[in-house]
Parts: C-alpha cells; structure tokens; sequence
C-alpha cells in the first residue's frame, strides 16, 4: 500500500534541501559581475587608459595685465614629492607669464603654516594659495584675516568634490580624489570578479578622506554588492607605526582577504612589508592613488601593486594658476574642476619612466592647452 504522506515527505525534504544550499537556484553571492556592471567598469579603465586629453577650465584670458603680481603660496609640507612637483610647475608657468611666485618651506607644522601668512602680508602677496592638502579651516583665522586686507585666497588641491569649502574662500581648485577613487574600486572589482573579500585603509585626519570612503563604498554597493568590504582608519601621522598592524591583523584575521586599497599612496610602504611577512604576496594585491614614483616602480617590478592612479601634474598647476588669475582679474571663477587623471597597470607603466617621475606619461596637451588658453603661442 502506498503512504499518502509521501507527497508532502517529498516537499519538506525539497524545502529543507533548499535551506541548506543543495539545490541550483539563484544564488546572489556567487553571482559575481553583470554583463552590464563589467562594460561599465572596463569603460571607466579604458577612459582613463594613456595620456590625458586636457579640457580647458573655462575662456580664455589675457594674464598681460598681471606681470609683477605675486602670488604666494603655502603647501602642506614641501617635503612631499608630489606638491613639489606641482609647485615647480606652477613655478615655470609664472615664469613665462611674468608672474612672481613664491613658495614657503613646511614640513606639515601648523606654526610653519601660520607663520606662511605673515610672511605672505609682510612680502605683500597679492594672492594666497592654500594648497596640496593644507586644510583651510586649520587656518581659518589667517585666511579671514588676509581676505580682510584685500588679499584673496585660494584653496587648490585640498578639497574633494561633494565636500563644503570653507566660507569666504576666493576660488576653489579641487583634486581628483573622487575619480581616483572610482577607479581603484573599478579595478578591484574587475580583478575579484565581482567576488573580492577587500580593505580599505582610509585617514580620518585628512578632510577629504570621508568623502573618498563613501565614494568607494558606494562603488561596491553600486556594482559589488556581494563582495567583503571593510574600512580600517589611520591618522596620517600614524601610518608609519600603524598601517603595518592594521594589515597584518586583517590577513591574520581572514585568509579569504584579496585586496587591500590604501586611499592615498604613501600608505602603501607600509603595507607592503606587511603583506610579505604574513606570506600573502600570492593572493593579496594592492591598489592605489597618486601615483608616486616608488609605487609606480613596484608595480614594474614585483606583482602585489597592480594598479595606481595619479593627476596629471602639469594640468594641475596650470588649474591653481589659471583660477588664481581668474580671481586677478576678477574674472568668473571656474567651479568644479579637476585635472585629469591616468591609470597605470602593469601593461602600461613604463610610460611613467624606468625608473618612474612625477609628471611623466601624461603627454602634451596640458601645456599645449594651457599656452593657448592664456594666448602664450
């Protein structure tokens, strides 16, 4: 005689199979990348794939009325490569131009940057640029102080874009953080296949940092919504003790971890040795932003570093310079604007010289932009 409970054995068997993953149905997380998401991602790579094709900040204009002017600025610390770099080439500009330009010495010191100010008023600068990461509200009170004397300042290369400048500022020349931070996250998750167990280091300390960790969040929840993400924070002047630790624990912790990005790329000498003494080097890979030379190098030679974005630095200076004229001339000011941005992998990085340079790979077309747009050829 046949059991009439049978059928519903059948079902609750079926059921409980179910719960327990033995059936083929849909299963999100091992779903990895959508046809659309990935056209989409190797198109934001590609887009930003060789050297850069300038996009003019705005009408031209004659600077002929500026020769003589000085324009001073203060950097955050001109012991960091990268804002030498920029100022050198600020520098070349101006010369050209017949604009002073003067650059005061720091090593990241608020004293250092107070006294920038005073220097700037007793040299009678004619224009102030806060600039490569100098936080205008640690300042706050000498650039009111400045403005108040007739003397404008600019904030260039601190801010991100999304993120409130403080009030009163003259013009605002933004940094490319949010788009470098696309694509790192672009990148990761093309590599893990929609499928990447990541952390991200980020730096409280530094004000554009929230606004560049909500941005790669929103990139995962946007294309990755099944992979592991999580965030770890570390003070700038904390990385040298504290972004060794914070690595090795993460690949203690979870041995299925596959990426690591490090929002700015001077965190990365710190990750490295971290990766090797745990012996993840295989599976555990690196990508970052700003392309300084000694990552870029890493990425030629070994195979943890797989890829790093930097601004094209030439286009940069020419942007502080161009909107600083712009606030001479009282001109309208040019809102929302970056420079351009390249991305450097392993099949692309000798562009950026053996051994790499700051500004190298980015091509022509900045300069050649920048000399039409202020009627230099």
């Amino acid at each position: 005689m046949a059991y009439r409970g049978w059928p519903r054995l059948a079902c609750a068997i079926a059921l409980l199979l179910g719960m327990f993953g033995q059936g083929k149905a849909a299963q999100p997380a091992d779903a990895g990348l959508t046809p659309a998401a990935k056209a989409e991602l190797e198109a934001m790579i590609a887009g930003n794939t060789g050297e850069t094709h300038f996009t003019p900040p705005g009408p031209a204009i004659d600077p002929s009325t500026l020769k003589g002017k000085l324009i001073f600025t203060i950097p955050s610390s001109t012991s960091i490569p990268f804002c030498d770099v920029v100022d050198r080439q600020i520098d070349e500009f101006a010369k050209r131009l017949g604009i002073r330009h003067e650059v005061w010495q720091t090593t990241a010191q608020i004293g250092q940057w107070v006294q920038g100010f005073t220097t700037a008023m007793a040299h009678k600068a004619d224009l102030i640029n806060v600039a490569c990461g100098l936080d205008p509200s640690t300042v706050a009170p000498q650039i009111q102080e400045a403005i108040s004397k007739g003397i404008p300042v600019v904030a260039a290369h601190t801010y991100a874009f999304g993120q409130p400048p403080l009030a009163n500022l003259s013009g605002v020349v933004y940094g490319a953080y949010i788009h470098a931070a696309e694509l790192e996250t672009a990148w990761v998750i093309l590599q893990t296949k929609g499928k990447g167990n990541v952390l991200v280091i980020t730096a409280p300390s530094t004000a554009n940092s929230p606004y560049i960790e909500k941005t790669i969040m929103g990139m995962f929840k946007k294309y990755c919504p099944d992979c592991k993400v999580r965030v770890s924070g570390v003070n700038a002047a904390d990385w040298a003790t504290k972004v060794g630790p914070t690595v090795q624990s993460a690949i203690l912790a979870d041995h299925n971890l596959d990426y690591i990005i490090p929002i700015y790329d001077g965190m990365v000498q710190f990750v490295m040795p971290a990766i090797i003494t745990t012996g993840a080097s295989d599976r555990v890979k690196v990508a970052s932003f700003n392309a300084t030379p000694a990552v870029l190098d890493m990425i030629r030679t070994g195979n943890v570093v797989t890829f790093n974005s930097g601004e094209d630095t030439t286009w940069l200076a020419g942007a502080i310079l161009d909107q600083d004229m712009r606030v001479l001339l009282k001109q309208p000011l040019i809102k929302d604007y970056a420079a351009g941005i390249r991305a450097f992998t392993k099949s692309d990085v000798d562009a950026a010289g053996v051994p790499a340079k700051f500004g190298v790979g980015y091509g022509d077309s900045a300069a050649n932009g920048y000399d039409a747009l202020w009627g230099l050829k």
